[in-house]
């Protein structure tokens, strides 16, 4: 019996664990970044029980060429449009 109980005590810690974290990722093809370049962002969204991160990683067409990427613990969301917005707006602090 005490087997059971702690196994079922065990497993929805686990779950709630897994459940804490709030990961999302985007793609966004074909972006026109401030400078007038073209290219690829790719972004991922965390939130969790600690705070909330986003990176946005910054590419050139045609070659995919990195262009750098910048991180903020400022900003999380699972809206597209958000982090398309905050990606480019961030455009110019990104680190190389």
């Amino acid at each position: 019996m005490k087997r059971i109980v702690l196994g079922s005590f065990l497993g929805l810690f686990m779950f709630g664990s897994v459940m804490a974290a709030d990961v999302v990722k985007f793609t966004f093809p074909n972006v026109s970044y401030p400078d007038g370049t073209v290219g690829t962002i790719q972004a991922g969204s965390k939130t969790n029980r600690k705070g909330t991160v986003t990176n946005c990683g910054y590419y050139s067409n045609p070659n995919d060429r990195y262009l750098g990427e910048f991180e903020s613990d400022e900003f999380s969301s699972r809206n597209a449009d958000e982090v398309k917005q905050f990606c480019l707006d961030n455009f110019n602090n990104r680190q190389q």
